[in-house]
């Protein structure tokens, strides 16, 4: 789903005055005779035409009826952009925003940690991206926190503390610049700068659901879950506390989630205390109010798999390279780029970091190509040159160093690096985190 280019402007960039003046020149009206038609005052229609005044949309109505054409005129046309870049200097420009995290007892507290959204108007992505300030955090003032999808993280800036509760023990994993981590964020963990300077990192979200909020909302608005640590709890217990959080996060009082699951408010309450075990057909029934797949509602321990995988800066030169299944060059054209996992060593279900380096081609030994699921690039250094399509026209991006892009895959696309150099080799190193249902076979021999 797309981007509308309605959502990338400002008001003042619809330029409605313009728009509505033009319309009343093409029918010969003057600016009396227009307002004596819409019964508004010279004055006010004055102002809305030289926008020193914003009408509403009852205005807007009605004047369209007093031209004779349709309010949709007023209205740029709307294109489906099928990515969104935004750009460093765009993103540090706004205000951090604060992650809510609730408690099982419905109490919230701000995390300690601050964001910026970088795909905030891509509607119905999987991928969540975010720019994000580490804090230094005092040992007592550690909050673990778990939320239902998976998720990356790689160190920009500084170090990072990686704490989580696996299974069998608490783990401690030291990050710094160009390490990165993906992990099972359904287990309880926690982030704190190792320094007495905040780190930064970008961190990346999966999940097998789509969801129906736009950009960061799924995080700041559906706040994420504090954990309280509950040493061996009834798998009941923690279930409960799990089913609660979910229906505080999502703002349902006890009565209306127990009416759409035709139990009464006293099963549904004795089900959250961990009194009873949540049946498997009730679990269903869950499943399907909350919007989340069975297996990542019911959540619980791995099986054999590690519930997390870290990728030192250091060792990034000995990880084997991959080769893309879908052609990205012409035919007989050497490779453009190299391509090397980032979270090898995780079993993901949904997404698939990598390291893409670009190599010095030139653009006509590339190809356009598309396959399923989305990407999100950032660029670590060199230039980026994205060409896909709006429509029918082609259109060319260039991103810098700190600059990101959401991408709607399915779309014909290609990217190069970009460089003046002639003898340069390589021209740009970036993220590049795909998400796909098809697995990472069918992205990947």
């Amino acid at each position: 789903m797309p981007v509308y280019s309605s959502h990338l402007l400002s008001y003042r960039e619809l330029a409605l005055g313009r728009r509505i003046r033009e319309a009343r020149a093409r029918r010969g009206l003057t600016l009396r005779e227009l307002s004596q038609k819409a019964r508004i005052s010279a004055a006010r229609l004055s102002q809305i035409e030289n926008d020193r005044f914003v009408p509403d949309v009852a205005q807007a109505v009605t004047l369209a009826g007093a031209l004779d054409v349709p309010v949709r005129s007023f209205l740029p046309a709307n294109l489906r952009i099928p990515y969104q870049i935004v750009h460093e200097r765009a993103a540090r420009s706004e205000a951090p925003r604060q992650i809510q995290l609730t408690s099982a007892a419905g109490g919230h507290r701000a995390f300690h940690h601050q964001f910026w959204p970088l795909a905030d108007l891509f509607i119905g992505r999987h991928l969540e991206p975010v720019l994000g300030r580490i804090n230094p955090v005092a040992e007592q003032d550690r909050q673990f926190c778990f939320h239902h999808e998976e998720e990356f993280l790689f160190v920009l800036t500084g170090g990072v503390e990686f704490c989580c509760r696996t299974p069998e023990r608490l783990v401690r994993e030291e990050l710094r610049r160009g390490d990165c981590i993906a992990f099972r964020s359904d287990l309880a963990h926690s982030l704190a700068s190792l320094e007495s300077e905040p780190a930064e990192t970008i961190h990346v979200l999966a999940s097998a659901s789509m969801p129906v909020e736009t950009g960061f909302d799924r995080l700041s608005q559906r706040p994420t879950a504090l954990f309280e640590h509950d040493g061996d709890a009834p798998v009941a217990v923690q279930m409960g506390k799990r089913l609660r959080t979910l229906r505080d996060t999502h703002g349902w009082p006890i009565e209306q989630l127990a009416q759409v699951l035709g139990l009464s408010e006293r099963q549904l309450q004795r089900i959250e205390r961990g009194d009873r075990a949540a049946p498997l057909d009730l679990m269903l029934r869950l499943a399907r109010a909350f919007g989340q797949p069975l297996d990542e509602l019911i959540g619980g321990p791995p099986e054999v798999e590690p519930p997390y995988f870290v990728q030192r800066s250091g060792d990034i030169d000995r990880v084997p390279r991959r080769t893309r299944r879908t052609p990205v060059e012409r035919p007989d054209a050497a490779p453009s780029k190299t391509c090397q996992p980032l979270a090898g060593g995780f079993r993901a279900r949904h997404m698939y970091p990598f390291l893409i380096r670009l190599l010095n081609v030139d653009i006509d030994t590339l190809t356009l190509h598309e396959h399923h699921g989305h990407e999100f690039i950032y660029v670590l250094d060199g230039e980026l040159e994205l060409r896909t399509y709006v429509g029918e026209e082609l259109v060319t991006e260039i991103l810098r160093p700190g600059d990101s892009c959401y991408l709607d895959s399915t779309v014909p696309h290609l990217v190069r690096g970009v460089t003046r150099s002639p003898y340069a080799r390589l021209s740009a190193e970036v993220i590049d985190v795909f998400w796909s249902p098809l697995g990472e076979g069918y992205l990947f021999e």
